[in-house]
């Protein structure tokens, strides 16, 4: 040992049990402190020889109370002299002192040393945002188990250039964690004292990272909250600031920090916050950029802590987003005449059970991730990723396998996604919409879904945020409740128009269709059905009771029914029977469902009275993060026992009526046999025009329902590109694309449809009919094709009323 590193007796100096070298020179000559460091505490800059003990001036020792030297009486004249310890004990306390210090300083040296050194050894480089491996995010595939739909978790995010960014934008954004950004090298030393010196005396815990070192945590995916953490990431941080500009460093950082509401970097913040899309990056101002730079202290509630996002806690989100801009006037950023005019922005609401979509590889598939979270919470895999502590689905590392066949949902994104190129509704008008689901019917496997755009975020076409009123395509309902009721299809009805100033209690005509249908008194139901008359489903309805009709529809797979007030009613809790929440107005198709329920229940007649749940999720699989193997959650699978929800006769007997419609052509393939039911209602505005179009239909393989509306909600009349009216033909042509193309591409073969009973089943004798003259045709002779059936309305949806014509 060199005499400079002896200590009292030549012996080293001791910390704790461990001994530290009298020279630390061979650390030194490797490293090169920051510029701070050297200057603070006289450290060699590499290559000088360091004793054991740092060198340090005689000043009394830190770390313990300060005790009063004793008090000379005072001298003649006055004076008061402290008096003096002996030299002995001056020279003792101050090596005393120089020693504590000395060890503490040897021994941060050494631990820097040792930290820099396994940092550069484990750490030699730093990957940049489009490098790096997401171990825990999510991604959902297609039924093949091939083609990824969604990856999910910190993938949530959308690399956006700094240079998109106004200067001040981007301090406004950095603020609020890293105010020194520009000054340090990737470290700073007062920060990190300070921190040390507020969590070691109680105060509120603090990290001290710059957003350097945010990043290159980061970077390695190290979470893990312990000293050797801080230390690797100090050494990749100052690996980072040697090798990037400042301005390249903030893009990394604010491409790949969290900002909450599944944001992950500043491009996704801003969409999930402001609705500002990343190509609209620009567009951010400096308000709302200090809105994201206050919100990542805390971005979600922690324990007790709402955090700062300010639609969890509005009054500590505001008073972060003036410190925000408070630290910019500071450091010169922001002069303070503008920071007084600017006011705190509005910002968007988050619904955190539709989440914020992201990492689609479809814009139609957002739609489908919703439902996923659904069923992935009642099947329990939620439940039991809490308690396994694995956090949010979408950040747990699962692999989901969907029902969605790539096949099918290219079909029908085809026809209905305008953002598909060469789209039947790209061609349309601006203001239409199109919404469709196809199921399997003998499993209820969804193997296309299509909602909108959007990513999911915004209202689902074919879900609970827009019900329709599926008129005459609802009257397969009403059809399968009156056979179930023992009335045949061969039964008669009188079709003539209801007029109360005849007497009756409703007025209610058939949709444009008042002339003799041939049959006038006394028409089958079968016959009613094909030319979809309403008088007669009325009719039925009123016979057989309304919540015979709704338990019917609920059973196949109708879960929601709305009054045309748009109140929803959960059939699940009871079917209602007061006629002053659903009248017979039912049997006819008045009262709104969605697109996907329709789909289910027109499924359930496909598969002979059998329902099965429909759903998206096939199995669940999570990847071993010790073996690497990904192992089956059992709880995630899908549930195929069905349920009888009406007898397999009732169901075949619908099929046999619905087979006949006029101008359902068979779904290709030679051989193949379909069913299906169109449905048309009335534009709010102009009675005689559309404001829905339907057509729900099947084969035994696949059932498709489809619809077209307007997108102001029944306002603008329906008319096709060449500003014709839109009738139910037109979805029709569009279900047929879609099956033919599903049927094709699946490779399924041909085949029949039940036949039904030929009208043996129930009671003939049953209905509202008047035997006719016998010049009457009992029969009548089809039309070609169903004509539009448009119906009043008073508003969004038509309103049961004693007074108006009805024409569904």
């Amino acid at each position: 040992m060199s005499s400079g590193g002896e200590g009292e007796g030549g012996r080293e100096p001791v910390v704790g049990r461990a001994k530290v070298p009298g020279r630390i020179s061979e650390w030194t000559d490797k490293l090169k402190f920051p510029k701070e460091w050297t200057d603070k505490f006289k450290l060699p800059k590499g290559g000088g020889k360091v004793s054991g003990r740092a060198s340090v001036p005689q000043a009394a020792p830190q770390g313990r109370a300060t005790v009063s030297a004793p008090v000379r009486p005072a001298a003649p004249g006055g004076a008061v002299a402290p008096v003096k310890p002996p030299a002995r004990v001056r020279k003792k306390k101050s090596r005393r002192g120089r020693r504590i210090l000395g060890v503490a300083l040897s021994t941060l040296v050494v631990l820097l040393g040792l930290g820099f050194l396994g940092g550069s050894y484990f750490y030699d480089t730093v990957p940049r945002p489009s490098e790096l491996t997401l171990a825990n995010s999510t991604e959902v595939y297609a039924t093949d188990g091939k083609t990824q739909l969604a990856k999910l978790g910190a993938q949530n995010r959308t690399e956006v250039p700094m240079s998109k960014l106004p200067e001040e934008v981007r301090n406004a954004l950095i603020a609020g964690e890293d105010k020194k950004f520009y000054q340090h090298r990737g470290i700073d030393m007062l920060g990190i004292a300070r921190a040390a010196w507020n969590n070691l005396t109680g105060g509120e815990r603090q990290g001290a990272s710059t957003i350097t070192q945010q990043y290159a945590r980061h970077a390695a995916n190290d979470m893990e909250i312990t000293y050797a953490r801080k230390l690797r990431e100090a050494v990749m941080a100052r690996k980072i600031e040697d090798e990037y500009d400042k301005v390249t460093i903030l893009g990394f950082y604010l491409n790949t920090v969290y900002f909450g509401r599944g944001a992950y970097g500043v491009g996704a913040a801003a969409e999930a916050f402001f609705g500002i899309t990343p190509d609209r990056i620009d567009t951010l101002t400096t308000e709302q950029a200090a809105v994201l730079g206050a919100v990542l202290k805390q971005p979600e509630p922690e324990g007790t802590a709402k955090g700062y996002d300010p639609q969890n806690d509005p009054e500590a989100a505001r008073d972060r987003w003036n410190y925000v801009l408070n630290n910019m006037v500071e450091m010169g950023w922001l002069g303070a005449e503008k920071r007084n005019g600017l006011t705190y922005p509005e910002v968007k609401r988050y619904d955190a059970a539709k989440g914020f979509g992201f990492g689609y590889t479809s814009s139609g598939t957002g739609y489908v991730i919703n439902y996923i979270a659904k069923e992935l919470d009642q099947r329990g895999v939620i439940a039991w990723l809490n308690e396994n502590r694995l956090g949010n689905w979408k950040n747990a590392g699962l692999r989901i396998t969907t029902t969605i066949d790539p096949r099918v949902q290219k079909a029908i994104e085809a026809e209905l996604n305008r953002s598909v190129e060469g789209s039947t509704m790209s061609k349309q008008r601006d203001n239409l919409i199109g919404a469709g689901v196809a199921l399997d019917p003998s499993t209820g496997r969804v193997l296309a879904y299509y909602g909108g755009t959007n990513n999911g975020n915004e209202d689902d076409w074919a879900g609970n945020d827009h019900p329709h009123p599926p008129a005459s395509s609802g009257k397969i309902y009403t059809l399968a409740a009156a056979i179930n009721e023992g009335i045949s299809v061969k039964s008669h009805w009188n079709s003539r128009e209801l007029k109360t100033a005849n007497g009756d209690d409703f007025n209610l005509a058939n949709a444009n269709r008042e002339s003799d249908p041939g049959c006038d008194t006394f028409c089958t139901l079968e016959d009613m059905t094909l030319q979809s008359f309403n008088v007669p489903f009325f009719r039925v309805a009123e016979t057989i009771g309304v919540d015979k009709v709704i338990g019917m529809a609920h059973r196949a797979g109708v879960r929601t029914m709305w009054t045309t007030e748009l109140k929803p009613y959960d059939l699940a809790r009871g079917i209602p029977s007061d006629r002053k929440i659903f009248d017979y107005w039912v049997g006819m198709g008045q009262y709104p469902i969605t697109v996907f329920d329709h789909a289910a229940g027109t499924a359930t007649i496909a598969n002979h009275g059998v329902r099965h749940q429909a759903h998206f999720v096939m199995k669940v699989e999570r990847q071993n993060r010790k073996t690497g193997k990904w192992e089956h959650l059992s709880i995630g699978d899908e549930k195929l026992n069905g349920v009888v929800a009406m007898p397999a006769a009732v169901a075949d007997e619908v099929t046999s009526v619905l087979k006949r419609i006029p101008g359902t052509e068979a779904v290709e393939g030679t051989g193949r046999e379909s069913a299906g039911k169109t449905g048309t209602w009335e534009n709010a505005i102009d009675k005689k025009q559309s404001g829905h179009v339907w057509f729900t239909g099947y084969t035994t393989q696949i059932a498709t329902t489809i619809w077209v509306g307007s997108k102001d909600i029944n306002t603008t009349p329906l008319k096709t590109a060449q500003g014709s009216p839109m009738g139910s033909g037109f979805p029709k042509s569009m279900w047929k694309r879609v099956m033919d193309t599903a049927h094709r591409e699946l490779k399924l073969p041909p085949t029949k449809l039940a036949t039904g009973s030929g009208g043996t089943l129930g009671d003939v004798e049953r209905g509202t009919g008047i035997s006719p003259t016998p010049s009457v045709s009992p029969t009548p002779s089809p039309s070609p094709s169903p004509s539009p059936s448009p119906t009043p309305s008073a508003s969004r949806t038509p309103t049961p009323s004693a007074s108006p014509t009805r024409r569904p």
